[in-house]
C-alpha cells in the first residue's frame, strides 16, 4: 500500500483501494476514515498552485458541520516520499447518488420512488443554494455536469470534481481557469472558445444552473423537441447557438407529444427559465443568478399542494387540478409511480441510499416553515411529514392502459389471422405451420411486455430442456458484492489480447476490468443515459461506447481518457431511442437501429451521417455488419433480412425470396460468423435460422429454445454458435447443426454475450448485474466479475 504525506498538517496516512479511475487521475480510499485521495496522472505546476489556493480559501458552506458537506473541497495536499505533490485530500460523500439518477424518470422510479414533485423542486433549491455560496466566496464552476452533482435522500446536494472549477488567488490575483466544457452546459457566448484561455464569470454559471434546474423538473435538456425546419434537426451546440428551446416564441423546435410543459411550474420559475433561455440567448446578464433561482424556488415549494387522488402527486396552487393525474390519463404514463424496490443485495456499497431511501430526516433541525427569501445560505431539508411514504405493490385490478389495450387488440388480431388461414395450409405442414404461429403469437406477447413495466407484464415463461442436451447448471445468485453494477449488463466486450473486459449497464456506467485477476481497474462516469453497447478496436487501443440517445464516446482504452464525443441526430429526431448498434472490422462505421425502425449510418472519423427511413412497422431491428467492408444485415417486421451498402444505405438485397414460403419469423438478433459466410438470425419464437448471406437462402434451422433469443455469437474459428435465451446458453456445432450442450444461468434474462479471441470462453451479463465466464468446452463457470469474495 502505497503511503503519503499530508503537507499542511505533517501526518501520514495509506492509499487503501482504489475506486474510481479517469482520464485525469485515480480516487483512492485512504486510512483516514471519512477521506479519500485524487491522485493525479501527471500533476502540473498550476495544479499545484490551484490546491494550494483552494486549501487556503475554501468557500463558505452552510453545511459544514454536518454530513454530507456541500462540497468535496480539497483539505490537504497529498506529497510522495520525494516531497512532490501528487494529489489532494477531500471529503468522502456518503450514501448519496448522482443526480441523472435523481432526474431520469425510469431510475428514479427504479431506485428512489419517493423523489416527487416537492422532492425535485427541493433538490432544484439546494443546487441553487450551492452554486450561490460558492459565487459569493468568488469561484466559477466553469464545468458542471450531472455526473458531478450528488443527491441524498433529504435531497441534500453535494459537488464533487471541484478541483476543476475556476479559481482566482484572491492575494495576488493569478486566475488558474476551468480548461474543460460539457456539452449541452455551455453557454452560447462561449461556444467554440478555447476555454484555457477564456477567464469565465458567473454569468456563464448562470446557465449551467438554469440547464441543470430544467433537467430536474422536467426529466430533459432544454434544447431538444420536434424540429420543425427542413431537413434533418441540427445538433444540440447548433440549437444552443440560434437559441432554440421548445418554449421560445420563435423557436423551430417545439414541444414533444410527451414534453412536460412549462406553464406547471410556478410563474415565477417559469419567468426564469424564459428570462435563461430565451432573453439570455442575447442577453447573458438577463439570465437569473442563483439568488434569483433561489427565491423563485422557495416560492415554487410553498405553493406545492398534495394531490387528493394520488399520494405521490404533487402540484401548484396556480393550477386548478393535478396535472399529473391528467397526463396518466391521456398518455397512460406516471413519472411519479413508485414501482418495487431493488431485491436485498442488489446495490453496491457505493449506491446504498439507491436501495434503502427512507423517509427524509431533519437530522435535529426543526422543521420550521420555508426560510425567508433574505436567509440564502440556509439549505432546505424536507420535514418527514411533508412527503407520503413509497405505495407498496399489491395485486389489485386497474383499467387497462391504452397501450395494454393496443397491445391486445393487436394480438387477436393477428390470433384471428393465423385461425383464418390455417385451413389453407397443405395437412403436411399444419403442424409445423400452428406451431410456429403459435410460438410467434407468444413472441410478440413477449416483444410487447418488454416495453411495459414488470408489474403490468402478462405471461410468465416456462423453460423445459430437451433430453438430449447436455445441461451444465451454475450456481444460484447471491448478493451483489461491492463494485458491482446496480442495474442490467446491456453489453460486453472483451480486447483482442484477452486482457481487458469492459462491462455496459443501464446504471449509466461503464466498468473496466483485468479479465486475468477479475480486478475493477476503473468506472467510467461520463455516461449520463443508459448504455446500449461497448467496442473494442481490433488494436484494442480504443473503446466505443454508444447511448440510448445516440450519443457516441470514444476512449483510449489503456489510459481510460475520453477522447471525444459524437452526437447521432437519432437524439434530435422523433424516431426514438437508439436500441441496437454494430461497429465495421475497421472500426470507421458506426449502425445504429433506432426504435421507430430506421437505420442510421455514422462516420466515426468524420461524425458524417446517413439515415435510412423505416421499412416497416418494425419497433426496432436487429443489424450486423459483415466482414466485408461496407456492408450491413438489418431485420424487419416483415420477416425479411435486407442487406445494405452501409457506405450510401442503398439495399442491395432481400431475403428470404418469396419462393421459400418461410413462416414469419420476427427476429430479435442476428450475428455473422468471422469469415463470413454463415448468418445467424434469431426470433422472439426461439427458433435460429442459419442463412448464406451471399445468396439469402436458408441453408439450417436449430431448435432447442423455449423463449425468444436475445443474443448470438459465432466462435472465431466459425465452428461454433453459441445462443442465449432466457436463462440458458446453448452451444451448437455449425457444420452438424447439432447441440453440443446448454448451460443454465440464474440470470432472469441474458442481454449480452462476447467471446473470448482464442474461443476458450463466453462472457455473458443481463438483468442479474454480475457478469460471468463460462468455459466453451465443458460448460463450466470459471469466473465472476467482481468476483465473489
Amino acid at each position: 500500500m502505497r503511503v503519503l504525506t499530508r503537507r499542511f498538517a505533517g501526518c501520514s496516512l495509506t492509499l487503501t483501494q482504489q475506486i474510481a479511475n479517469s482520464g485525469e487521475g485515480t480516487v483512492w480510499e485512504t486510512s483516514e476514515a471519512g477521506y479519500l485521495a485524487k491522485i493525479y496522472h501527471q500533476p502540473t505546476p498550476d495544479r499545484i498552485q490551484k490546491l494550494m489556493v483552494m486549501v487556503a480559501h475554501p468557500p463558505a458552506d452552510s453545511r459544514s458541520h454536518l454530513s454530507p458537506v456541500t462540497f468535496a473541497w480539497p483539505q490537504d495536499l497529498l506529497d510522495d516520499v520525494r516531497g512532490q505533490c501528487v494529489g489532494f485530500l477531500m471529503p468522502k460523500i456518503a450514501e448519496s447518488v448522482r443526480l441523472s439518477v435523481i432526474y431520469n424518470p425510469r431510475l428514479r422510479n427504479r431506485q428512489a420512488p419517493q423523489f416527487n414533485w416537492q422532492y425535485l423542486h427541493t433538490t432544484a433549491l439546494n443546487v441553487a443554494l450551492a452554486i450561490e455560496e460558492l459565487h459569493q466566496s468568488g469561484y466559477v464552476l466553469g464545468d458542471i455536469k450531472p455526473q458531478n452533482l450528488l443527491v441524498n435522500n433529504e435531497a441534500l446536494v453535494s459537488i464533487i470534481d471541484t478541483d476543476s472549477f475556476q479559481v482566482r488567488n484572491p492575494q495576488n490575483g493569478a486566475l488558474h481557469r476551468c480548461l474543460v466544457g460539457s456539452e449541452g452546459f455551455t453557454p452560447v457566448e462561449l461556444l467554440g472558445q478555447d476555454l484555457a484561455m477564456v477567464d469565465q464569470s458567473e454569468v456563464h454559471d448562470r446557465f449551467r444552473l438554469g440547464v441543470i434546474i430544467y433537467l430536474l423538473l422536467f426529466g430533459d435538456q432544454p434544447f431538444k423537441g420536434k424540429w420543425l425546419g427542413s431537413g434533418e434537426s441540427p445538433q444540440p451546440t447548433t440549437l444552443i447557438q440560434k437559441g432554440y428551446w421548445p418554449f421560445a416564441p420563435q423557436s423551430l423546435i417545439r414541444p414533444g407529444p410527451t414534453t412536460i410543459p412549462l406553464a406547471i411550474v410556478h410563474p415565477q420559475v417559469q419567468a426564469c427559465f424564459q428570462a435563461c433561455f430565451t432573453q439570455g440567448h442575447t442577453q447573458p446578464n438577463a439570465r437569473p443568478s442563483a439568488a434569483q433561482w433561489v427565491q423563485a424556488l422557495r416560492v415554487a415549494i410553498a405553493a406545492l399542494r398534495s394531490c387528493p387522488f394520488e399520494r405521490n402527486h404533487h402540484f401548484s396552487t396556480h393550477q386548478s387540478h393535478c396535472y399529473w393525474c391528467d397526463r396518466k390519463r391521456q398518455l397512460g404514463l406516471d413519472i411519479f409511480s413508485p414501482k418495487a424496490a431493488p431485491t436485498k443485495g442488489a446495490v453496491s456499497r457505493q449506491h446504498l441510499a439507491r436501495s434503502r431511501l427512507p423517509r427524509p430526516s431533519t437530522r435535529g433541525l426543526k422543521s420550521a416553515p420555508l426560510p425567508q427569501p433574505q436567509l440564502l445560505t440556509q439549505v432546505l431539508r424536507i420535514a418527514p411529514n411533508s412527503i407520503q411514504s413509497p405505495i407498496k405493490s399489491s395485486w389489485r385490478f386497474s383499467p387497462p392502459s391504452k397501450t395494454v389495450i393496443g397491445g391486445t387488440l393487436c394480438t387477436l388480431s393477428l390470433v384471428g389471422l393465423g385461425l383464418l388461414l390455417l385451413p389453407e395450409l397443405e395437412s403436411r405442414n399444419q403442424s409445423r405451420s400452428r406451431q410456429t404461429l403459435g410460438r410467434n403469437l407468444t413472441a410478440l406477447v413477449t416483444a410487447f411486455q418488454e416495453h411495459l413495466p414488470w408489474t403490468e407484464r402478462l405471461i410468465p415463461t416456462v423453460v423445459e430442456e430437451p433430453a438430449s442436451a447436455v445441461v451444465v447448471a451454475t450456481s444460484a445468485s447471491e448478493a451483489l458484492p461491492e463494485h458491482s453494477h446496480w442495474d442490467a449488463i446491456t453489453s460486453l466486450a472483451l480486447s483482442p489480447d484477452n486482457h481487458t473486459l469492459v462491462s455496459g449497464s443501464r446504471d449509466l456506467t461503464l466498468k473496466v476490468w483485468d479479465f486475468t485477476t477479475g480486478e475493477l481497474l476503473a468506472t467510467l462516469l461520463d455516461h449520463y443515459e443508459p448504455i446500449v453497447s461497448v467496442d473494442i478496436s481490433k488494436d484494442g487501443q480504443t473503446l466505443v461506447s454508444v447511448s440510448a440517445s445516440g450519443k457516441v464516446f470514444i476512449w483510449d482504452l489503456p489510459t481510460r481518457k475520453l477522447l471525444r464525443t459524437l452526437v447521432s441526430q437519432s437524439l434530435w429526431v422523433t424516431d426514438g431511442a437508439v436500441r441496437a448498434t454494430a461497429i465495421n472490422a475497421q472500426g470507421t462505421l458506426l449502425a445504429s437501429s433506432i426504435s421507430g425502425g430506421a437505420l442510421l449510418l455514422q462516420s466515426l472519423q468524420t461524425n458524417k451521417q446517413i439515415r435510412i427511413p423505416s421499412q416497416s412497422i418494425a419497433s426496432e431491428q436487429a443489424i450486423a455488419m459483415t466482414p466485408a467492408p461496407h456492408k450491413l444485415v438489418s431485420s424487419s417486421s416483415t420477416g425479411n433480412l435486407n442487406l445494405w451498402d452501409a457506405q450510401t444505405g442503398d439495399l442491395l438485397l432481400s431475403f428470404p425470396g418469396t419462393t421459400q414460403n418461410l413462416p414469419l419469423e420476427f427476429i430479435r438478433t442476428l450475428a455473422l460468423s468471422p469469415n463470413g459466410n454463415v448468418l445467424a438470425s434469431g426470433s422472439w419464437s426461439g427458433s435460429i435460422r442459419l442463412w448464406n448471406p451471399q445468396t439469402g437462402q436458408v441453408v439450417g434451422t436449430l431448435s432447442g429454445h423455449e423463449d425468444s433469443i436475445s443474443a448470438l455469437q459465432v466462435s472465431p474459428d466459425n465452428q461454433l454458435l453459441i445462443s442465449a435465451g432466457h436463462s440458458q446458453i446453448k452451444i451448437w456445432h455449425l457444420a452438424t447443426r447439432r447441440l453440443l450442450r446448454t448451460i443454465l444461468t440464474d440470470q432472469i434474462e441474458i442481454k449480452t454475450l462476447t467471446l473470448s479471441s482464442d474461443g476458450r470462453y463466453v462472457i455473458g451479463g443481463g438483468e442479474n448485474p454480475i457478469i460471468k465466464v463460462w468455459d466453451l468446452s465443458t460448460g463450466d463457470l470459471v469466473r465472476t466479475f467482481p468476483p465473489h469474495p
